[in-house]
């Protein structure tokens, strides 16, 4: 059963940094106190709305990387390398449910998709999200599925667990409205064990006349990084570069954290990308 009961509890007394009210089946661990987080901004006050939650998957995650791409990818195939990337990294790629007894956290989680994703295929997962509406949101689904996933209201500035608690991290498009990245993935090196993976997907910036475009939505505090600063923010942190695809604005990268990982391998490019943003070094 999706959610944080009772019987739950004794599984994140080992990842929880202390004790926390329950509300409703979620860890209620936000700070919740002015001036302590960077603002969440108007992305972050739609996100609050149960409307948006319930309508966010079927109206947008599903069709979103289609539309960003151009039909260059789409959302089947990014869950689809998401699955082969993780488990490659840090699971048995091979076995029936590759991720069984890997503990991953999953940032910004909205509805879920990523969680349920990787819980079917056995990841001990527990869900994070600032917004209470997504968090009910993503237990609702995963109840439906049948699948088990701890839900915890917190934010990515300030994780509530002990260091090195996670195999591994996903982060989807919340790198797009972070307020602050750096603090963000140092708080993502705290949590994730050395040798640990962390994934990211997120909409990049881009040039022409969709570079306009994302000028006016960062007015509202939304980000649109070239790859190049997200591997500076990464590495920053400790982490470092594994593989890369790009198709359009959209990025996907998986970064381990610790020494001694192999050269990035990387992907071709998509049409109208901007010029050198696709081919970082493995630095």
């Amino acid at each position: 059963m999706a959610g944080t009961s009772d019987a739950d509890r004794p599984r994140l007394a080992d990842v929880l940094d202390r004790a926390y009210p329950v509300r409703d089946g979620i860890v209620e661990a936000h700070p919740g106190r002015a001036g302590e987080l960077p603002p969440r901004g108007p992305a972050g006050w739609v996100n609050d709305s149960a409307l948006t939650a319930r309508a966010y998957e079927p109206l947008w995650r599903h069709r979103s990387l289609g539309l960003l791409t151009r039909g260059a990818t789409s959302t089947a195939h990014e869950l689809r390398t998401l699955r082969a990337w993780v488990a490659g990294a840090v699971g048995a790629p091979a076995d029936p449910r590759p991720l069984a007894g890997v503990r991953v956290l999953d940032v910004g989680c909205s509805a879920g998709l990523y969680a349920r994703t990787l819980a079917a295929d056995g990841a001990d997962m527990v869900a994070l999200d600032a917004s209470r509406a997504f968090l009910r949101e993503a237990g609702r689904r995963a109840a439906r599925a049948g699948l088990d996933v701890a839900l915890v209201r917190a934010d990515a500035h300030a994780l509530p667990f002990v260091a090195d608690t996670f195999d591994a991290a996903v982060l989807g498009a919340t790198l797009n409205e972070l307020g602050d990245p750096p603090r963000a993935f140092a708080e993502l090196a705290r949590v994730v064990r050395p040798g640990g993976v962390l994934w990211t997907m997120y909409a990049a910036r881009a040039a022409g006349v969709a570079r306009a475009g994302q000028a006016l939505l960062e007015r509202g505090g939304t980000r649109f990084p070239a790859p190049e600063q997200v591997d500076a923010w990464a590495a920053a942190a400790g982490f470092a570069p594994l593989r890369r695809a790009t198709h359009g604005p959209v990025a996907l990268a998986l970064y381990r954290l610790g020494a001694g990982a192999p050269p990035l391998a990387v992907s071709s490019p998509s049409p109208g990308w901007e010029a050198g943003s696709g081919q970082p070094s493995a630095t």
